[in-house]
């Protein structure tokens, strides 16, 4: 194996796991051909790396320059154009990291014009009341998330940049492991309740049916556009089944799913087995029919619980593929190129390996937040 397979094999594999999660096809890829190169590199390096066509690769350059500081440098008297990422491996992992934190900043508010429209319909059904309340929890959330985020941004660049976390992150986790702390958090993370009773799903009149129908494809609409821009399909997929199946509160079929969604039978049926694979949902049977039925799994509490530990899952598996990587490079010859990629490829594990930990940060910070909120003996 020489310097070129290990980049190919590290291009690969950071581009499977980003483009189910983050990016679209083949965006990830060159991203990291650029960036694996440690200097300025040519369209035609990048096709040789990944092996991509030059109209994808000129395709996503340019998508990449959207979000990144990738620089495009002219040689004077050669034609070729060069391209190459401004800033070191950690500092660059940070601002990566830092996109994806606030791919959700200043967006949730788009739920709050959605939640006026629906007051007058409140009374009229008890269908638009779940909705509206569904819509003021899931906005009251997602401010939650996005403050954790901001509270903790300076212990992100900390811990990228010089490996360090705070004393108190030790203490928060005993603090967490007291018996009587572990039953408060056992109850806020139960699966929800379903209802008895689903009578009221088709007693509406069309014209009301009709308004809801709308209400709620408005919602996806303005979800699609504000929470999932940038993700790839599946992503997109999972995301807006979750949300369907949690707001329905009650055993949804892929049909139904289909239905209100208008996603292809294929990408629910993807989404569905991520959903499952993930913990969010459950399969359930309902007597006398034959049919699939979904429900949610999580609790609002765990379902952002599940959320952060997720990322901690991809960031730690991130980060044992390259330690594969590592011990390949450090097998290579001790020549300056081959160091380069080996120091290079350090960089990156560690900044995987402290991201992950940020993460088990923000899910304790989270969980004694909600401790405080419901302390011992209320």
């Amino acid at each position: 194996m020489n310097a070129d397979d290990i980049k190919k094999e590290f291009i690969q594999f950071m581009e499977s796991m980003h483009d189910v999660l983050f990016f679209p096809k083949n965006y990830f890829g060159c991203m990291m051909a650029v960036f694996v190169e440690q200097k300025p590199t040519t369209q035609e390096r990048i096709e040789k790396l990944t092996g991509y066509s030059r109209a994808t690769i000129s395709q996503m350059l340019k998508l990449i320059q959207i979000n990144f500081q990738l620089k495009k440098i002219k040689e004077p008297k050669i034609r070729k154009k060069f391209y190459a990422f401004t800033n070191p491996p950690r500092i660059f992992m940070l601002s990566f990291f830092e996109m994806i934190i606030n791919t959700y900043q200043d967006k949730v508010d788009f739920l709050l014009p959605l939640i006026d429209e629906l007051k007058p319909y409140t009374k009229k059904h008890s269908r638009f009341l779940n909705l509206r309340n569904f819509l003021m929890k899931f906005h009251e959330m997602s401010l939650i998330y996005l403050q954790l985020f901001s509270d903790t941004r300076e212990d992100l660049q900390v811990m990228i940049k010089k490996g360090q976390k705070k004393d108190s992150f030790k203490q928060d986790q005993e603090f967490l492991k007291k018996s009587e702390n572990q039953k408060i958090i056992q109850d806020l993370i139960q699966p929800p309740s379903l209802p008895s009773s689903y009578s009221d799903k088709n007693d509406m009149s069309d014209e009301l049916a009709s308004k809801y129908t709308q209400m709620k494809d408005k919602f996806f609409r303005k979800f699609r556009e504000n929470l999932a821009i940038g993700e790839s399909q599946l992503m997109q997929a999972r995301s807006i089944i979750g949300t369907e199946i949690l707001l329905e509160n009650r055993p949804i079929t892929q049909a139904e799913i289909e239905q209100a969604t208008d996603l292809t039978r294929s990408l629910i049926s993807d989404a569905l087995s991520l959903l499952l694979e993930w913990g969010m949902i459950r399969q359930i049977k309902i007597p006398g029919e034959r049919k699939k039925h979904y429900v949610i799994n999580l609790s609002w509490d765990s379902r952002l619980i599940n959320r952060l530990r997720v990322s901690k899952k991809y960031a730690f598996e991130v980060k044992a593929n390259i330690s594969k990587l590592i011990e390949n490079a450090e097998q290579l010859n001790k020549n300056e190129d081959n160091l380069s990629l080996l120091t290079f490829l350090q960089h990156i594990q560690h900044s995987y390996d402290q991201f992950g930990i940020y993460f088990e940060l923000l899910e304790l910070k989270f969980l004694k937040k909600r401790l405080e909120e419901n302390p011992v003996g209320n």
